[in-house]
């Protein structure tokens, strides 16, 4: 989707080039006539044009530069018409993006604000293109990395972005802080071969602008400033935990017989199931009655002792 030249989003209302129109034929949904067809198609490249950029998909810029006047009450049905054309011809379809995620105490007390004046603003009205095509055609051969500005940078800048959301995952909490990451990183010598000499803190400003990372600031009791580093909404979309999953088993590779039995060494025991019902309720009074035969082989025992003592 990146790998070609396209119109930026704030052109793509004007002309039709980048879209044959045989492709947006009414297919008999509701809506008809040359300006539901036409509203269609610039929702198609605006799509385009914003993967392309990897920026997000507003409804806002919808509403802007597709939605004809008096229109919106058709935005559902324009916006199922252009995902079919998108899954049909390109492989790919508009996912909704989750909402930033509100860490800081006054994120949280703003989002219930936002919820008590409006109850249903949990969606973010924000999407981007996600691919449709089988996991089993997703290979290098099939999906080669886009070629702008060249293979080997968008490879090494994707690489280096599953990476970051891999170690974030994996990190207690979901949440790395800064000197751990800049520590990884530097370890495996980012700077002068990842990103093609790009200072790392300008790679993550661009990570965070385009929505994988979250950069989150927070003062802690004593005035000392934290920064942490999060998974952000496209991140979750594009990548998520099964691509961080996907990452970990093809680096590690299948699990050997001696790890399987670490695994289970390392494993917690399960906890002691208590049956019920009356041999249930027989089981543990013959419990507590070895219990308490118990302790009183201890007094004896201890009798003895004092016995031969004296």
């Amino acid at each position: 989707m990146r790998r070609r030249s396209s119109p930026s989003p704030s052109n793509v209302s004007s002309g039709n080039e980048g879209y044959d129109d045989e492709n947006t034929a009414n297919d008999g949904t509701q809506g008809t006539g040359a300006n539901y067809e036409q509203m269609v198609k610039k929702l198609v490249r605006l799509a385009l044009a914003s993967e392309y950029s990897r920026q997000p998909i507003r409804r806002s810029d919808i509403t802007a530069k597709v939605m004809a006047p008096n229109t919106g009450r058709q935005f559902k049905h324009i916006f199922e018409h252009a995902n079919d054309h998108l899954r049909s011809t390109f492989g790919c379809e508009m996912t909704e993006l989750p909402q930033k995620e509100k860490v800081t105490i006054s994120q949280k007390r703003a989002a219930q604000r936002t919820q008590t004046q409006n109850p249903l603003s949990s969606s973010s009205k924000s999407y981007i293109l996600t691919s449709t095509i089988p996991a089993s055609l997703r290979t290098p051969t099939i999906l080669p990395p886009p070629a702008v500005p060249t293979s080997a940078s968008e490879s090494a800048y994707v690489g280096l972005y599953t990476f970051i959301l891999a170690l974030i995952y994996i990190s207690p909490g979901q949440s790395i802080p800064e000197s751990r990451l800049e520590k990884q990183l530097k370890r495996m010598n980012a700077d002068n071969y990842v990103l093609s000499g790009e200072k790392t803190e300008k790679v993550l400003k661009k990570m965070e602008k385009e929505g994988y990372i979250l950069k989150v600031r927070e003062r802690d009791g004593g005035g000392e400033e934290t920064v942490d580093y999060m998974v952000g909404p496209r991140g979750k979309a594009e990548v998520g935990e099964k691509g961080v999953a996907g990452l970990i088993r093809k680096v590690w590779g299948k699990l050997g017989p001696e790890r399987v039995d670490l695994e289970r060494r390392g494993a917690p025991k399960p906890p002691a199931r208590r049956t019920s019902g009356r041999r249930g309720r027989n089981a543990l009074v013959e419990d507590e009655a070895d219990g308490e035969d118990d302790v009183d082989e201890e007094e004896e025992e201890e009798e003895d002792t004092e016995s031969e003592d004296e």
